[in-house]
This record gives structure tokens, sequence and C-alpha cells, in this order.
């Protein structure tokens, strides 16, 4: 299968031009920048507080944030445009539905980069000349971590889009692998208490080897865990975390990989399939 690299260029071109200036994006970048101001300043009890303690604190936001910008620009790539009719004058053009849909993810995939560059750019700037550049690596590691954590979503988002016909399926099936995420966690104590350990195993230490490999079932978990690692950071919550050699941050970026991959694999699938 030929596939031209100037139809995904400007397929790529299109969607970003067209997402870039969305006012929620701008506005969600706009939030992005005083989240780490005001994560930095409430790390740091006042001031601006050094770059661990600025992603410790911003951790379980960026979580909540990075996942809804993907689910915003994708659930409605192939779906809505399928609905609307612009999606068949599109393929209309002498341009295959696999560099229309590589077009739209890596163009989607660059407005989550930009976003999450000025987001936390602007504020790691601002953290690095006063707290120091001693932690500049671990903290342009998390910015990484974070774009990749947008475009696993996104690639979902873009699946879903493209096995759905309406695009309300397609956003109702992000909420929904949206909350899972966010859920997963408190399902896993659940069973974790149900095994018949307490509270006080877990303050120990006392995590077993299941919990850890159900880690790689939640990319929000992944992605937390990553960025532990990338910080050397060994406590949360007044838990020691000493985590199995199998955790680490080589695996758990393959992991996040084949999550974005497989469902952009299903969405062409979902794509050729489909009758436009």
């Amino acid at each position: 299968m030929k596939i031209n690299p100037k139809s995904i260029y400007s397929v790529a071109k299109k969607e970003f031009m067209d997402n870039i200036r969305n006012r929620w994006i701008i506005a969600l970048t706009i939030i992005l920048v005083i989240l780490t101001l005001a994560a930095s300043v409430l790390g740091g009890g006042g001031t601006l507080g050094g770059m661990e303690e600025t992603v410790t604190t911003l951790l379980s936001i960026s979580c909540v944030l990075i996942p809804l910008i993907a689910i915003m620009l994708g659930y409605a790539t192939i779906s809505g445009e399928a609905e609307s009719g612009s999606l068949s004058v599109v393929l209309s053009y002498p341009v295959r539905r696999v560099e229309v849909l590589l077009g739209k993810f890596f163009g989607l995939g660059m407005v989550i980069v930009v976003s999450t560059m000025i987001g936390f750019g602007v504020g790691g700037v601002l953290i690095a000349a006063t707290a120091g550049t001693r932690q500049v690596g671990s903290y342009l590691a998390f910015m990484g971590l974070t774009i990749l954590l947008g475009f696993l979503y996104l690639s979902l988002s873009i699946c879903f889009s493209a096995a759905f016909k309406k695009r309300v399926a397609s956003l109702g099936a992000g909420i929904v692998i949206f909350f899972w995420s966010m859920l997963y966690g408190m399902v896993i104590m659940g069973i974790y208490y149900a095994t018949g350990r307490t509270l006080e195993d877990l303050m120990s230490g006392a995590i077993p080897g299941w919990m850890w490999r159900s880690i790689f079932l939640s990319p929000s978990d992944m992605y937390q865990t990553s960025v532990m690692l990338a910080f050397n950071i060994q406590e949360a919550f007044g838990v020691k975390i000493t985590p199995p050699g199998f955790i680490n941050l080589g695996s758990l970026i393959f992991v996040q990989l084949l999550w974005t991959i497989i469902p952009l694999i299903l969405a062409y699938y979902f794509l050729e399939k489909r009758d436009i």
C-alpha cells in the first residue's frame, strides 16, 4: 500500500489550522499556564516552588485536562464529518482513506503538542528562572509523557469516531473510556480490600504484584507512574513506593505506545469498511 506523505501533510495542515484557533483549545491552554503556576505556588508554600513539587501537584489535573482536550478534538473527526457530508467531499479528491486518517491524527496531535508546550512550557520557564534548572530534564520528560497521554486519548477518540456512525455515539464512547480511567483506581482498591488487605497494609508498602500489573490497563495510571519514575519520586501520600522490575519507564512507554497504535489501526479498519 503506497502512502503519499504530501497528502498526509495537506490533511494534517488543514486539521491543525482549523483547530488551533478553537476558542476552547485556547481557553484550556491558558488554563494550563495558570494551573502550572498555581501548582508551583501551592507546592512551594506561597512562592514558586521547584519542578518536582509543581509536577506532583499538577499530575491529577493534567490527567483530566489533557484527555478532555484529546477527546474534544477527535470524537467528531470521522463521524461528524461523515454526518455533515464533508468527509465524502475530501475523499472525492485523489487521497486514500489511510492518508486522511493519518493526516487527521498528526494534525490534531500537533494541536495537543502546541497546547502542552505552551501550557506547561511557559510555567516551566518561569519556575526554572526562580527555582533553578536542576530538574529541567525531568520536567521535559513530564511534558513529553503528557503529550503521549494526549496522543493516546486522541487515537482512542478517532477510533470511536471511525467505528460509530453518529458523533453522539463516538462522544459517548470517549466519555466512557475517560471515566473508566478515572474510576479504575477505585475499582482496583475495592478488589484490594476485598482480598482481605487493609489500609495499614497499603501504607506499609505491601502492594501485591497483580496490583502493579493492573497499571497497564489504565492510561492515567501509566502516565502518573511514568512521571513519578522520571522524577525518581519514591513516596506518594505518605506511602513508600518500590516498584518491581517490570515497572519502568521503558515498559510503561512501550505499553502506552501500544495503547496509541492499536486503536489507530482499528480506526483504519473501521474507516475502510465505512460506507461514505
